[in-house]
């Protein structure tokens, strides 16, 4: 019967460890990265739904030239509220 060689089998097994964390360490890495760029690219296209969505807040022109000149926004929102409360619900009724 051979001898037992303890020290050659610990040293065996130290390396075969230390070969399966540094496989387990790329895999992490490899898989981190992949969430990473995942991530950023969910991020990158939230931002451009948040953008367009913004968009109109910031690119209103008080000077619009579709606005009727002489009107003031006043002269509108008080057009509109005396429009609103004028309307009469029997005066479309022929008795």
């Amino acid at each position: 019967m051979a001898p037992i060689d303890i020290p050659a089998i610990e040293r065996q097994a130290r390396a075969l460890r230390a070969r399966e964390i540094q496989r387990l360490q790329g895999l992490f890495a490899e898989r981190l990265s992949l969430y990473v760029v995942l991530l950023g690219t969910s991020l990158l296209a939230g931002l451009e739904v948040l953008s367009e969505a913004l968009r109109p807040a910031f690119s209103w022109n008080p000077q619009d030239v579709s606005a009727k000149p002489g009107h003031s926004v006043l002269a509108r929102l008080n057009r509109g509220a005396r429009a609103l409360f004028s309307w009469n619900p029997q005066a479309g009724r022929h008795c």
